[in-house]
């Protein structure tokens, strides 16, 4: 346990000291650091922070104080959100200056502005709810209203505008049928997922009903497009006309009408609905308890019993792209170069650390067979043949162990979340030093000079890497609880600046 604290606090001292320069008007953090030159990461002359890219680097503070015992790492975190909270929430909108298209420049101490787009980022809401409620309470108001353009059905666009915005919660919510075919929409479930998780998560904080009425609405449209016998489900609840997925397949998908960005589950899809978002799902339904999360847990059970039925195969350790009725696509089914759906979104998706804890959560939280099964044949195609091995009626081991847990280059530290959410539920002593070997050979990957970096031991490094989360967890199961630390989300968090510089373009 001593080792792996000793790496994250000494980590996190390295953050604290390093991306906040000594010439920079206020206590913001840069996204990270070049780390061949040791200097704060730039875009365009702007050293960079964006809030919606360091949420693990909160957690992890938040997470050294319940593992340390000094608090001194959570007060640190309140101060920065604090002041950090009060620079970046727009007064007019209250939206945050963060996300996809939008960033602040820590130097000049002003937004770098786009437009908002949250896809994926999933904030540390505890943490910045305790630091400042009431811009908290403002910003989730402001992330529905902005994004959503039909309270009735609730078709939304993942690009939201800084503007006044009028209150919709006393809105009748009709859903409808689905597909919807809209033009402009983008109802993604990445974004969707966002805010479903912050809708729910203001009701757990604050007692909010309208948001968790509404979060629970936005769920049901994710539930409406489930195919009514395999239970496969897409990644949006509206598509385009004329359809960007059959111009770009070859016959016969190309004039079948039950062929759309709806019902075409591709390696994408796969990715984000029965990964991301599921974990998301999972972590929002525990936060919430039963009564209230019920319908997450519920989406999340059904999806991935859909998904290991029709689209994974235990041979390959992969999940294969189909149509929401079964039929499984390749890449020969598609034209490369034309609409939405190339040829790289039909390949298998191979066995890793995403999909591995996505089932490993659900079995935790459901006991399922169907969710161990898939989850211990992910980690069979990650190099893990053996990672819980057979006993007797006695409980006693039937074969020599075999340390099933040589890793094939599966350094992810989702993985590493899959493991412990598969030790607690089995209490299996192997799968815990299976966990203690994948941390060992993650520290001794991604650590440089101390500072643990994002992908490559070089260049850009940025702070919202979630290893030094995944250390604290394992030192805390060591220990036998990690109940009290902040959950782990799968994000995918970035900064694309391209609104940025189409509004230049156009202001020039």
């Amino acid at each position: 346990m001593a080792d792996f604290c000793d790496a994250v606090t000494g980590y996190a001292d390295l953050v604290l000291d390093r991306c906040r320069p000594t010439d920079a008007p206020t206590l913001l953090l840069a996204d990270g650091l070049d780390l061949d030159t040791g200097k704060p990461l730039e875009w365009s002359g702007h050293t960079t922070t964006n809030l919606a890219c360091q949420q693990n680097f909160l957690r992890t503070l938040d997470a050294l104080s319940v593992v340390t015992g000094n608090d001194a790492y959570r007060s640190t975190a309140d101060t920065w959100i604090t002041e950090s909270i009060a620079r970046i929430q727009d007064p007019v909108s209250g939206l945050f200056y963060w996300g996809g298209h939008t960033s602040y420049d820590l130097l000049a101490d002003k937004p770098i502005l786009g437009n908002h787009e949250m896809k994926c980022v999933y904030p540390y809401y505890e943490a910045l709810y305790r630091a400042a409620p009431e811009a908290i309470d403002r910003f989730i108001e402001a992330n529905w209203h902005a994004h959503i353009w039909d309270w009735q059905t609730l078709l939304f666009n993942r690009h939201g505008e800084y503007e006044p915005w009028e209150q919709k919660w006393d809105a009748d919510f009709q859903g409808g049928v689905v597909p919807i075919v809209e033009n402009r929409a983008l109802s993604f479930v990445n974004t969707g997922s966002d805010l479903i998780l912050c809708g729910a998560m203001l009701h757990k904080l604050s007692g909010s009903e309208s948001t968790l009425r509404w979060a629970m609405n936005l769920l049901s449209r994710y539930e409406d497009i489930r195919h009514a016998d395999t239970g496969l489900a897409g990644y949006q609840f509206n598509h385009r006309d004329p359809c960007r997925v059959r111009a770009s397949l070859k016959p016969p998908y190309d004039v079948r009408d039950d062929v759309n960005e709806v019902t075409v589950v591709t390696n994408n899809v796969i990715k984000v609905r029965y990964a991301r978002a599921a974990v998301t799902f999972l972590n929002t339904y525990e936060a919430l308890g039963p009564e209230a999360g019920q319908p997450l847990l519920d989406l999340v059970t059904r999806d991935l019993i859909a998904l290991a039925t029709h689209c994974y195969d235990p041979q390959t350790h992969a999940f294969y792209p189909s149509v929401n009725d079964g039929t499984r696509l390749s890449p020969d089914d598609a034209n490369d170069g034309v609409g939405y759906c190339p040829p790289n979104k039909l390949t298998p998706l191979p066995a890793g650390g995403l999909l591995f804890l996505s089932y490993a959560r659900a079995y935790r939280l459901t006991g399922k067979d169907t969710f161990v099964e898939t989850a211990l044949s992910l980690a069979e195609g990650m190099g893990w043949p053996d990672l819980i091995v057979p006993k007797d009626h006695e409980g006693n081991i039937t074969e020599p162990d075999p340390h099933g847990w040589v890793n094939r280059g599966q350094n992810d530290v989702c993985a590493l979340f899959g493991l412990l959410d598969l030790f607690d539920a089995t209490e299996e002593s192997q799968v815990l030093e299976s966990a203690q070997t994948l941390a060992g050979q993650l520290i001794e990957r991604y650590s440089v000079d101390g500072w643990f970096a994002s992908h490559a031991r070089s260049g850009p490094a940025n702070i919202d890497t979630a290893l030094p989360l995944g250390l604290l967890h394992l030192a805390a199961a060591e220990e036998g609880d990690r109940s009290q630390l902040p959950a782990f989300f799968a994000n995918n968090t970035y900064f694309d600046p391209k609104i940025v510089i189409r509004k230049r373009a156009q202001a020039s």
